[in-house]
């Protein structure tokens, strides 16, 4: 369907990636008797009981260069789907209502919750704005854990340390971002890369064919760092059994949405909703922050 216009296939999706999930150190966690959260009220708990230990909950970094903010946009989008819903999601990214609609501050509220107490964060907001997104990861692998709490997509296993790669069963924990509003349940927010055909021919046709059968996936299924969307997928294929259920949970979700900022216009998607991000988190004020992003999407 993602690749799909009014019932005509434009482009075929292989590789993609879920982002609906959070990571922790799972020897660290268990040792201090810590349980996965099956609400937001229990993640809400579970991060409030880790900051009156003296420890930060979450470590969280948007730094990526010119794409800085986008690690905050994935937190809105997720955020909204288990606030508003598909539906007025799909509204919101379609501009069919505007950018400063209280779904979408509502969204924002619930991340400013958490990002904009520097008891929740590793390092406040001055560590959320000024560390790369991969090395944020990287203290929950501290000894002992300088937080536990990591909100990403499954290519974060990338950026673990070694020693975690190696023995990502023993060391890595993940669980999926918990429901809000229990109608919504959990969705999945996810990217990926999309083949698409500009000459057709074929070879071409042939190459795609080839590409929707899980023979060309199996390979990159087994080295890491990869999740597929195919529903005739042997998942005893991937290398190791986290991503194997991320894959389950990928294939099996009731609703999954794609990045909603990859879906809108450059102007905004790749720009006033990055920069507006960081303005929020830099401590501006939220009305401000929408209405200038409102303001930013082009008339056509």
């Amino acid at each position: 369907d993602l690749g799909s216009y009014n019932g005509q296939v434009y482009g075929l999706f292989h590789r993609v990636s879920a982002k609906s999930f959070v990571w922790y150190p799972k020897k660290a966690f268990e040792a201090r008797g810590y349980t996965i959260p099956k609400t937001w009220a229990e993640l809400i708990a579970l991060q409030d009981k880790i900051a009156a230990s003296g420890v930060s909950p979450w470590a969280i970094g948007f730094e990526s260069g010119g794409a800085t903010g986008w690690v905050g946009t994935d937190w809105v989008e997720d955020i909204m789907l288990r606030t508003a819903g598909p539906d007025v999601y799909d509204k919101w990214v379609n501009h069919e209502i505007p950018f400063n609609h209280p779904s979408v501050q509502e969204a924002f509220k619930y991340m400013g919750e958490i990002m904009l107490n520097p008891k929740n964060v590793y390092g406040g907001a001055t560590n959320i704005l000024t560390t790369p997104f991969g090395d944020s990861v990287l203290p929950l692998f501290d000894n002992p854990p300088k937080a536990f709490l990591h909100r990403q997509a499954n290519f974060i296993i990338e950026s673990l340390p070694e020693s975690v790669r190696n023995n990502l069963e023993q060391e890595l924990g993940v669980f999926a971002l918990p429901a809000i509003d229990p109608k919504w349940g959990t969705p999945v927010l996810g990217g990926g890369d999309q083949f698409v055909v500009f000459k057709d021919s074929p070879i071409a046709q042939e190459f795609l064919a080839y590409l929707t059968e899980w023979e060309a996936c199996a390979s990159w299924a087994k080295s890491g760092g990869a999740l597929f969307p195919h529903k005739n997928q042997n998942f005893n294929d991937y290398g190791n059994s986290i991503e194997r259920d991320l894959a389950k949970i990928l294939v099996n979700a009731e609703v999954f949405r794609f990045d909603g900022s990859d879906l809108m216009p450059a102007e905004v998607g790749a720009g006033s909703f990055w920069t507006g991000i960081v303005d929020y988190i830099s401590g501006k004020n939220l009305n401000q922050v929408l209405d200038s992003i409102e303001k930013s999407w082009p008339a056509n």
